[in-house]
């Protein structure tokens, strides 16, 4: 057993500020009573270990329910409510919810439907501590696959706990600090944020506003941020914003391909950007650190403290270590307690990423699962999307495979631009000079805008990743 974080602060430093809603200052007494007030309406209707799917958009009250579930000894289990309503109730019966919370933009059929938090107790001195269990399962967070339903990973506060150790040791984060929550709380990389935040007292920052991330950088006193390349590009090349008139001290730059130049351009306004790569296996970061510049690219970090990593003879990267996820969480396994392991006979979870080491450094060559052979050769996505970004206008890049009569496979490209339109042959040319020429994409047009009627109800983006499916199927009908 441990003690919950956040009533560890509010008995030491009860006015002390753990959440910033835009401009107003959540002190952490308040925070707390907010909780406590949605564990005693749920109550009556919810047990320990309980499953309780969660579709909420308001990350306020959502915060209030994940710590409302820490303390209870509820299963926290978010999902995308953007899923289409059969995909977010076969998760349900995967996870075997036994009630859920939403903006009233899902009907769960046969599910219990409990009250959102409702934040109007006023502050109440608290006195005592409040003992959590850290061994037992405390969430189910949705791998970020692109098809199907996805794998529930079940997650330890200890798992949780021991990620965020790790990345203190490398990310100084203190009470006087704020971390902005630009990821969704279903994803592992928003949750992970509030687990930081809460074991350093630093404030979690939260928009309700719908303002752009340039406005917020300027207007909350940002000196975390979490973003993937997409984000970090329109503030910096299409808005033209100069990080270095904000607070920001440390960019946490996830969620796959990094761009070489963007990376050298905000670090040399004394902004210090880092790499990470990370998964829902192992509660979020494994790799973390100021990247070292490569020919290909840039590299992902540093293994962190309690984790482990090696390379396999195949390429693969295996990982190891405090954060590893309890397991796969199925309600129709019966096998150990409904938890399958993720981890072979030795403890390595084969993650399917291909990698080497650069130095002291990991740096990710793609998905096994992502890789085309072309005429024989070897072409890993990933190396052409880093280069796409590398090309001027390109805010965003996805490669995916199509099938060739005469070489199997060969690279098809969506490029997102700043303000320009594709120029395919300008394109290609400029990829001639960055990689080889069999692996320059046959075509390389516009990331679609909207989605065609007969892919109605899909999403071009699972959570930060591409949902490589989705456009493989777009680029075979383009070729059609």
């Amino acid at each position: 057993m441990t003690e919950c974080p956040l009533r560890k602060i509010a008995l030491i430093s009860p006015d002390h500020r753990v959440m910033q809603i835009n401009d107003r200052p959540v002190s952490a007494l308040q925070l707390d009573v907010w909780v406590e007030a949605y564990r005693q309406q749920l109550a009556p209707e919810l047990s320990i270990g309980d499953r309780l799917l969660v579709l909420l958009q308001n990350k306020v009250e959502t915060v209030v329910v994940i710590l409302a579930c820490l303390r209870s000894g509820w299963v926290y289990c978010p999902v995308n409510p953007a899923h289409p309503e059969s995909r977010i109730l076969e998760y349900a019966d995967r996870v075997g919810a036994q009630a859920y919370v939403s903006d009233n933009r899902f009907h769960g059929n046969a599910l219990q439907q409990v009250g959102k938090p409702e934040l109007l107790a006023s502050p109440v001195s608290v006195k005592t501590d409040i003992p959590v269990d850290n061994d037992r399962i405390f969430d189910l967070i949705p791998t970020s696959g692109t098809t199907g339903v996805p794998k529930a990973v079940a997650h330890s506060l200890d798992n949780h706990l021991f990620s965020a150790r790790g990345s203190a040791a490398l990310i100084e984060l203190t009470a006087e600090d704020g971390w902005l929550l630009s990821l969704p709380l279903f994803h592992v990389g928003g949750f992970s944020i509030v687990i930081r935040c809460l074991l350093a007292g630093a404030a979690i920052l939260i928009d309700q506003q719908g303002l752009p991330l340039s406005q917020l950088l300027m207007s909350l006193p940002v000196t975390h941020s979490s973003m993937v390349n997409t984000q970090l590009q329109q503030i910096v090349v299409s808005q033209g914003m100069d990080l270095a008139e904000t607070g920001l001290k440390y960019i946490l730059l996830g969620g796959g391909v990094a761009s070489a130049s963007l990376v050298r351009r905000v670090q040399d306004r004394k902004i210090r950007v880092l790499t990470t790569y990370g998964m829902t296996e192992m509660s979020s970061q494994v790799c973390t650190g100021v990247p070292i510049f490569t020919p290909e690219g840039v590299t992902s970090g540093d293994v962190l403290p309690f984790r482990r990593v090696k390379i396999a003879d195949d390429g693969e990267i295996l990982v190891a270590g405090k954060p590893l996820c309890l397991g796969y969480y199925s309600q129709s396994d019966e096998k150990s307690g409904r938890v399958t392991s993720v981890a072979d006979d030795e403890g390595w979870f084969h993650t399917g990423d291909l990698g080497e080491w650069y130095e002291s450094q990991l740096r990710v060559l793609g998905r096994k699962d992502n890789m085309m052979i072309s005429g024989g050769e070897n072409i890993h996505p990933e190396e052409i999307e880093q280069a796409l970004l590398t090309c001027k206008g390109v805010l965003q890049a996805v490669v995916v495979a199509v099938a060739d009569e005469k070489f199997g496979q060969r690279p098809f490209a969506f490029v997102q631009m700043v303000n320009e339109t594709v120029d395919e042959t300008f394109t290609k040319g400029y990829l001639a000079g960055k990689i080889a020429r069999f692996k320059i994409p046959d075509h390389i047009v516009p990331l679609p805008e909207k989605l065609p009627p007969e892919f109605s109800g899909q999403t071009l983006f699972s959570g930060i990743k591409p949902n490589r499916r989705l456009l493989q199927a777009l680029a075979e009908c383009h070729l059609s």
